[in-house]
């Protein structure tokens, strides 16, 4: 089956129907969705207007023309890619417009220096960033070009004016060469150029990542698990099969050690060799990728030169674009047969070594065949091989060499279809073309909080025996990080949460008493006015005291977290926030003032796991809610889901799987504070039988009995 395409050839375009037109490019871009979008149906006739018009008096008819174009690896589109005349036009269009905007005008230049700077086929090429407001009055236009990253400034013209603009364009530089480029430059992949990774180094070396912690003490754990990867794992992997080695190494860690800030630094520090951190965690991407762009703003105000700005994308980049660089430029899947190949002349991928973040979340087979992962409809059918690691390690398994670095978090898994590590494993285990990888990681990865088998039948240790005797495997300790950076007063409270969630009293007890009390503070209360007014207390003594080194007022952050499945919170002021709907405020909720109605700090919105995973606060209050009860007769947890009027129990041999997310939920909230928390369970409600008081109080009395003061 032929993909449906929305590149022509110049004369190819002439030739089709505007009915054509909007058939492809809606069967392309807009799917089952296509009766929702009626504005884009709208811009589309409109850019086939005045594009028909002005191409048809073309020489020759050289050239091509892409619509609605991704940039490799990254969330943007642009509306119009003309190659013609040596020169890449890059045109956006605001239809029914009439004036300029500044947002747009931002936009359209940074769709310029991306292609310029991460599109393999366009480093060497002009481009001319275009922004058409289609009504807008007639005004004068000035060409002016930077010689030393060949792109334009931003142009702004009208749709009658648009052809004047080209015409200028393609006389100025006077092109004469071989124009073959065009119809190879859509397999361009990501690949930074030198610029840019020269400005990524500084950027990154320069800033306090404002919302992160690089800004806190060394941890000698973390320190040596990058200096092992980069200058063993790396190296090693380099020399091994005559160059062309492949290697595999875990980063396990308990909740806060710094994992993901390993996988940063290594990242920056590879660069040269083709490095990314990719995480398939949204909001992670969105809050580090937002929190250096502001600390470029607020310490450097360097934005005025936009390398700086977009070099921080070469950093750390969403697993989903990576995995669509994969399927639309070099995996070749044979429809009905299960099969794949590379793709003929494809450009291999630049990234020589990949940190994947909380590698345990990766999806399993099932859940890459479900519609919007792949990207390709008509590849969700069972025959499909990969999983994600799979896939990844497919990818990597083309290139001379490449290093795989897989971040670990153990419990973590808070999501359906996500795999967990053993199928990392089962995949170089039962992939004949994998058999010459060689695995690192540590004794601790063989722990049970990292055991989620997902569709492994054998346990890691059981794989560890296997690679053993197949000499593909080294042990180091280096790769476990043992200090909890997260938690800069104790590195006892990931024990501590751990002894909690399962249900060892005594333990956690004698944990809070001898090596947390006083030194990470942890209150229980009733009432959520209280939890609050603690967090702003405690917020202020962080201050005054200077508790923590060389921060400011915006820098402390407090916050609101509770579980996805906190259903009846909604009466105390706090509604469950879904993933979809939310997703692009997160970094406004951790980054912005406290003053703003939408940030952590003024208390008004909690978010849940999904939205907080592999990030921090420095003061929280969990919001605890009957969704996770304590059983006192049993000493054991019990699970229920709001269905919109009543709690059903979630069943303990059926809904195993299900239960396990919640615990790990419940996990992840309870260890996102630097500095403390306060965790609120509210008295429940005589007169709301969904809010039962013996749905907390028991709850409460457990966390009671451990010896956490009480507000």
């Amino acid at each position: 089956m032929q993909d449906i395409n929305s590149s022509f050839s110049i004369g190819e375009f002439l030739s089709l129907s505007l009915e054509d037109f909007l058939g492809r490019l809606t069967k392309k871009h807009l799917g089952h969705h296509s009766n929702l979008v009626s504005n884009q149906k709208v811009a589309w006739e409109k850019e086939y207007d005045d594009l028909q018009s002005i191409l048809k008096d073309i020489d020759g008819k050289r050239g091509r023309i892409i619509f609605e174009y991704s940039i490799p690896s990254l969330p943007k589109t642009i509306d119009v890619v003309l190659l013609l005349g040596g020169i890449i036009f890059v045109i956006e269009y605001k239809a029914n417009s009439t004036g300029e905007n500044d947002l747009a005008k931002r936009q359209t230049k940074g769709y310029a220096l991306r292609l310029k700077f991460f599109h393999s086929r366009s480093n060497d090429k002009w481009i001319v960033p275009i922004l058409v407001s289609t009504d807008a009055p007639d005004k004068q236009f000035e060409l002016k070009r930077s010689d030393a990253d060949m792109v334009y400034e931003i142009i702004t013209c009208n749709s009658a004016n648009l052809k004047t603009v080209l015409d200028t364009v393609l006389t100025e530089t006077g092109f004469d060469g071989d124009s073959t480029w065009e119809d190879k430059w859509e397999t361009g992949i990501f690949k930074a150029s030198p610029t840019i990774i020269d400005a990524a180094r500084n950027v990154w070396r320069s800033n306090n990542v404002v919302g992160f912690t690089k800004g806190e003490a060394e941890k000698e754990t973390r320190l040596l698990a990058e200096d092992y990867i980069v200058n063993t794992v790396v190296e090693e992997t380099k020399q091994r099969n005559g160059g062309h080695g492949k290697s595999i190494c875990f980063v396990t860690g308990v909740p806060g050690a710094g994992k993901t800030l390993v996988g940063l630094n290594v990242s920056v520090a590879l660069q040269n060799v083709g490095a990314s951190m990719l995480s398939g965690n949204g909001p992670l991407v969105a809050v580090l990728t937002a929190a250096l762009k502001r600390d470029l703003q607020r310490y450097k105000k360097q934005l005025k030169n936009a390398t700086n700005e977009i070099s921080v994308e070469s950093i750390i980049r969403g697993a989903y674009g990576y995995k669509k660089e994969i399927f639309e430029k070099r995996l070749d899947y044979h429809v009905g047969k299960g099969s794949v190949s590379l793709k003929d002349d494809a450009e291999l991928s630049s990234q020589h070594v990949l940190i994947f973040d909380e590698a345990q979340r990766a999806w399993n087979k099932e859940k890459m065949i479900r519609p919007g992962q792949s990207g390709k409809k008509y590849w969700q059918e069972e025959l499909f091989p990969f999983s994600e690691p799979g896939l990844l390690l497919w990818d990597m398994n083309q290139c001379d060499w490449g290093v795989f670095v897989c971040l670990v978090g153990g419990g973590q898994e808070i999501h359906t279809g996500e795999a967990g590590i053993c199928e990392w494993l089962r995949t170089l285990e039962e992939t004949p073309e994998l058999k010459n990888w060689h695995i690192y990681m540590s004794d601790e990865l063989m722990g049970d909080v990292y055991n989620s088998n997902g569709s492994s039948i054998k346990t890691i240790e059981e794989y560890r025996t296997f690679f053993e005797g197949e000499k593909r495997l080294t042990i180091s300790k280096k790769l476990h990080l043992t200090a909890c950076q997260r938690s800069n007063r104790t590195e006892k409270v990931s024990d501590f949460v751990e002894e909690l969630l399962n249900c060892n009293a005594e333990k956690c007890k004698q944990l809070y008493h001898d090596e947390i009390k006083g030194k990470y503070q942890i209150y229980i209360t009733r009432d959520i006015e209280i939890a609050k007014s603690k967090l702003r207390e405690r917020k202020r003594e962080i201050l005054d005291k200077g508790y923590v080194d060389g921060k400011n007022d915006e820098e402390i952050r407090i916050g609101m977290l509770m579980s996805s499945k906190a259903a009846r919170m909604r009466p105390l002021g706090y509604e469950i926030k879904k993933e979809s709907q939310y997703k692009d405020k997160v970094p406004n909720w951790f980054l912005d003032s406290e003053d703003t109605v939408v940030s952590s700090d003024f208390l008004e919105i909690a978010l849940n796991e999904f939205f907080v995973q592999g990030l921090e606060l420095d003061l929280a209050a969990i919001l605890w809610d009957a969704d996770l009860r304590y059983n006192e007769k049993k000493n054991e947890w019990d699970y229920f889901e709001f269905n919109d009027r009543y709690w059903s129990a979630v069943d303990k041999s059926h809904q195993k799987l299900k239960r396990v997310y919640m615990k790990n939920a419940y996990r992840v909230l309870l260890t996102r504070a630097r500095t403390g928390m306060v965790i609120v369970v509210p008295e429940g409600s005589q007169i709301d039988k969904t809010r039962s008081p013996e749905f907390y109080d028991c709850t409460y009395n457990y966390l009671k009995s451990i010896g956490l003061e009480e507000i």
